[in-house]
């Protein structure tokens, strides 16, 4: 009883914090400037971000499989782009993108093993911090002398700091030694095992340069398409592109949206913080009622990842027990 109670409470909780800053966007919004912004949207709009947003979907599947492909030669690039597009269906309902890259790494780990398949997705994971926190922190240092808070642009340098170092320490044996012996001590040895594994495959990719700069110039790429996606949205409802305050912003918008374990896709929390930067922006409620509008298309388009879910559930390959049953028929014969 008690434990239907607390997934009660949480599922409240995660209702209000998608509810809650639409209703506060919506209440500045009057209905006849709002059709005026709509009319005014550029043709070209929602097609361009459409295709920037699936070409990124695709490239980070790809900088993906990059890194599996170091150590593994096992999983194809169509299962792994599969993969990457079944866990993004997933997405849909799972809290954060975190528990979406869980649901990626054990359905490779069958084909790569469960160390390859980890230590890439820690790569993975810390290669895109970096670059999303170094492309804010150089548009904070452009835009630095209008109206940004000092604290806003301390907060970013303190933690891209981290990620460096975190970054660092995943490829050093020496450095994590003393962390190692500790760990003994606390964790179970079944447990540090697996650790153990993870951080050897982890620290093997220092002897993968070629992959990581390969990947590491995958997830530049990608990233710049969010903010680009971004950008091309509010030129079309504007008129004016505003790119040096998406790249100063929208990486760490979508750090934060998607590190908060309460909605799926950050649904509500995104939504408040790029209120915060229309806010900044001096742009108008109607103006941001419409990017709400056309951005939350992209969450749409992770209906495509349900193609290769529909098509496992129906084309199911064959289980060894299957196999064998057919060969032993066919030996009878």
């Amino acid at each position: 009883m008690e434990k239907n109670t607390k997934k009660l409470i949480f599922t409240i909780l995660r209702i209000i914090a998608i509810i809650t800053p639409f209703i506060w966007i919506l209440s500045g919004v009057q209905g006849d400037l709002l059709i005026q912004a709509l009319q005014k949207i550029r043709w070209w709009t929602i097609p361009l971000f459409l295709s920037i947003i699936i070409t990124t979907m695709f490239l980070q599947g790809l900088r993906w499989w990059i890194l599996l492909r170091a150590f593994s030669k096992k999983l194809s690039f169509l299962q792994s782009i599969a993969y990457h597009f079944s866990s993004l269906f997933y997405s849909l309902v799972l809290p954060n993108s975190t528990a979406q890259e869980v649901v990626r790494t054990v359905f490779v780990s069958k084909h790569a093993g469960a160390a390859v398949s980890w230590s890439a997705a820690w790569v993975c994971k810390i290669t895109g911090l970096i670059v999303s926190f170094a492309l804010s922190v150089y548009g904070l240092m452009t835009i630095s002398g209008s109206g940004i808070s000092k604290g806003i642009f301390n907060a970013a340098i303190g933690l891209f700091v981290v990620i460096c170092i975190l970054f660092g320490l995943s490829f050093s044996k020496k450095l994590t030694t003393p962390f190692r012996k500790t760990a003994q001590k606390l964790i179970p040895l079944k447990y540090l095992s697996k650790a153990e594994n993870l951080r050897e495959g982890i620290y093997q990719f220092r002897n993968k340069k070629l992959y990581l700069l390969t990947a590491t110039l995958v997830t530049i790429l990608a990233q710049l398409l969010v903010i680009i996606s971004v950008s091309v949205v509010i030129k079309g409802i504007t008129g004016s592109s505003y790119i040096i305050q998406c790249i100063a912003f929208i990486p760490l918008i979508e750090i934060i949206s998607m590190a908060q374990p309460i909605t799926p896709n950050g649904v509500g929390v995104r939504e408040a913080l790029i209120a915060l930067m229309f806010n900044h922006l001096q742009l108008s409620s109607e103006q941001l009622s419409v990017y709400i509008i056309i951005s939350n298309l992209a969450i749409l388009m992770k209906l495509v990842g349900a193609i290769p879910v529909l098509y496992g559930m129906i084309f199911k390959p064959e289980t060894k027990k299957n196999r064998l049953t057919k060969t032993s028929e066919i030996g009878s014969e």
